[in-house]
């Protein structure tokens, strides 16, 4: 297998400005979609297709970090938002269905 070459400090840079921002995101997401869908329901079930979709592209970009450093994760790693704490976050906007 050919093996890509990551740059730690890009890595860095989107872990910390994704576990600055991503609830901030969610908010924006949430508002923005109720605005511009005056069916509630479907505007919801957006939403929830949205969020699972943001959900399922950063544990890709987890799992991609995880197998860049297998052996020596880098310090900036503990500035990853688990996963768990995302989908608590999501939960609380399905429930508002």
């Amino acid at each position: 297998t050919e093996r890509t070459e990551v740059n730690a400090a890009v890595v860095e840079g989107l872990v910390r400005e994704f576990a600055s921002s991503w609830k901030g995101g969610i908010e924006q997401i949430n508002r923005n979609v109720l605005s511009y869908f005056s069916n509630f329901r479907n505007g919801m079930e957006i939403l929830k297709q949205v969020l699972t979709q943001l959900l399922l592209y950063y544990t890709r970009f987890q799992d991609i970090i995880r197998r860049v450093w297998r052996s020596k994760p880098p310090a900036f790693c503990k500035d990853l938002v688990s996963t768990t704490v995302i989908l608590a976050e999501i939960k609380k906007y399905a429930l508002a269905i």
